[in-house]
């Protein structure tokens, strides 16, 4: 049993979300520019980093000529030269003073590993106390320990460094608590921290035992730009992820840890992102369109309220787009003939035609017109046929898709109401969803009453833009990110709707149940879907956690304040730059060959048979078929 055990505070009991601690100034920048005072004192408060920083190492300097000691000094001392520098008066300075330690407080969170190694000394060591190289008010420090989880601190003392112009660093604060502790020479003393110096090296010269806490890693330099000034904060949350102390947050299934670190960020930038446009296009109702914003709207509807968007009614639509092609065509579009022959893997007639809502066994004489043949797959030379017979059936898919139109008009009456402005969000990619859903609807809607919000949009989308569809894109607009777009198309766009995968089937079209209500008929989950559902609620599981726990930032800041690219970026690594560890668990996955059908199904990315490797046109077909294009590449290098 020892005579006394001391603890280090912050990076050993207690760590930051951040990637660095000086990261906190930024958090305050942030903050602050939103308050309304920011309007008078914008030039004052949009370089609050940089002064806080100037005014602690300038006011450390003082304190050292003015005392000759170590330049030791409190979180007064500090705001007394911010002050001074920048003739910010008391009003701001208070604000900027109680944001901080508000700040301070939000992102501090109990280490697991500290707290336990806590417990397990308090409970057999006769004095316990903290020591702590820090500028923070030992009352205020006392107040966050307890209130993250450390019990029963009244009558444990802490040594601030501020507080007793004398620091671990130099070892003359030890000194100090070994006098006012009444702890000898002989007596036995261990203190545990994770700074190498100050807390191993200097205790060991005050003849002090150690224990260095190294479940934390800590570079408290503020990192040099790479992005603009405004992604600064969320960055640093971001980074927080990769570092040591951050594992107690992430789950132990493969599957989840992967949601947690990766489409976590990902899918909650996004939902920030809808926030902000929700609010800027003032729109009042928004539809999460099935399947791929299932997930969205779930998150959406459980962080709105945070958000501040508790007006806006949102639902969740069942729709697809081979449902967009039996309902949503009033004019002919030449574009409708590709669609139903789409895809990697030849299907037959029957299956293409029921697509775009046709019945091919009831049309036996026009496929043999068309050289088209029931049970038999639509080969390359054959899709043109296919096409013509679409075209020259055109007036009858008009009709039939008049007919479901008024047949179901009250499903999209319960979710659409004229003349409101209302939101689409969806996965986006091309926007022909947005097109298709609007041409479900009667002539009582309006499509400048609509705004589609997408995960992002491909410079393919602009044909419906130039048509009048108010969309916009955030992982991508339009393709105005090229680097983007070329990862999405290389991988990511399957890697996404994997992530986001309903738990349900695709919206094959719309029943009438025995009540008379519009209900949707959704594909069975096929047990080749089965495998690959399960691990993507396992993903959105991770998700969820991942936003729940950062759920306060929207507490703190307006959803434009932190809504940002940055969020993106561990997905745009994972795409681009995959771990092995991530290959063994992504790139088997499969994916449907064709939108609006799960039936087909496709490798993301596969290791080649050694024949097929040794041939460099038959690997070049085989890349070519791959979605998962650094996938197929790392697997077979």
């Amino acid at each position: 049993m020892y005579d006394l055990v001391t603890f280090d505070i912050f990076d050993t009991l207690v760590h930051r979300k951040l990637r660095a601690p000086v990261d906190v100034f930024e958090a305050v920048r942030v903050a602050v520019l939103q308050r309304d005072i920011a309007i008078l004192h914008h030039d004052l408060l949009v370089s609050f980093t940089h002064h806080r920083m100037r005014a602690e190492s300038e006011a450390r300097e003082i304190m050292a000529g003015v005392t000759g000691g170590e330049g030791e000094i409190t979180f007064e001392e500090i705001y007394d030269r911010y002050e001074a520098l920048t003739g910010c008066g008391s009003e701001i300075r208070r604000l900027l003073q109680e944001t901080e330690l508000e700040l301070e407080k939000t992102f501090l969170f109990a280490s697991e590993k500290g707290r336990k190694v806590f417990d397990e000394f308090k409970s057999k060591t006769k004095k316990i106390a903290f020591i702590s190289d820090m500028y923070l008010p030992s009352s205020w420090l006392k107040c966050v320990m307890e209130e993250k989880g450390f019990s029963d601190l009244s009558e444990i003392p802490i040594f601030v460094s501020g507080e007793f112009r004398k620091s671990k660093h130099s070892g003359a604060l030890y000194a100090e608590v070994r006098d006012r502790l009444k702890i000898s020479l002989t007596d036995s003393w261990l203190h545990i921290g994770d700074n190498p110096w100050a807390d191993i090296e200097q205790a060991k010269k005050n003849s002090i035992k150690t224990l260095l806490a190294d479940w934390a890693k800590v570079d408290n330099r503020r990192m040099p730009p790479t992005h603009p000034r405004s992604d600064y904060m969320v960055s640093s949350v971001v980074d927080f992820l990769k570092t040591p102390q951050a594992i107690q947050f992430l789950p132990k299934e493969e599957y989840e840890s992967l949601g947690y670190r990766i489409f976590g960020p990902l899918i909650f930038g996004f939902i920030l992102w809808l926030c902000a446009k929700m609010r800027e296009s003032k729109v009042e109702r928004v539809a999460f369109i099935a399947r791929d914003g299932w997930l969205p709207y779930r998150l959406f509807e459980s962080l709105k309220g945070d958000a501040g968007l508790e007006s806006i009614a949102s639902s969740y639509l069942y729709f697809s787009r081979r449902v967009g092609h039996q309902l949503g065509v009033k004019e002919w579009d030449v574009e409708r003939t590709w669609a139903p022959f789409a895809g990697k893997v030849a299907r037959p007639i029957e299956d293409c035609l029921e697509t775009v809502g046709y019945n091919a066994e009831a049309m036996p004489h026009l496929l043999e017109q068309f050289g088209l043949t029931l049970g038999r797959p639509v080969s390359h030379d054959k899709i043109n046929a296919g096409r013509a017979l679409l075209g020259a059936t055109f007036d009858v898919g008009l009709r039939a898709a008049r007919d479901r139109r008024q047949r179901f008009r009250s499903y999209f009456d319960s979710h659409f109401v004229p003349g409101v402005k209302t939101g689409l969000v969806d996965i986006g990619w091309n926007g022909n969803i947005q097109r298709y859903l609007l041409g479900a609807l009667d002539q009582a809607y309006s499509k400048e009453h609509f705004i589609g919000l997408y995960l992002g949009l491909h410079s393919s989308a602009t044909p419906n833009r130039d048509l009048g569809f108010a969309m916009q894109g955030w992982l991508s607009h339009y393709g105005n990110r090229p680097h983007v777009q070329e990862y999405l198309q290389s991988g990511g766009v399957e890697l996404l709707e994997f992530a986001l995968t309903a738990d349900h089937g695709t919206t094959l079209g719309y029943d009438i149940n025995e009540k008379g209500e519009v209900v949707p008929a959704l594909e069975e989950i096929l047990p080749e879907e089965r495998e690959y559902r399960e691990k993507a609620m396992k993903v959105q599981h991770g998700v969820s956690l991942f936003v729940e726990d950062h759920r306060y930032l929207l507490r703190i800041y307006e959803p434009a304040a932190i809504s940002s690219p940055i969020w993106a970026l561990p997905f745009e690594r994972l795409v681009t730059d995959p771990e092995q560890g991530e290959l063994d668990l992504l790139a088997g996955l499969s994916h449907s060959d064709t939108a609006g059908v799960t039936s087909t199904r496709l490798t993301l990315a596969a290791r080649q048979p050694d024949d097929v490797r040794k041939s460099k046109k038959r690997m070049l077909d085989a890349r070519n078929e791959a979605f998962w294009k650094i996938a197929f590449d790392r697997l077979n290098s």
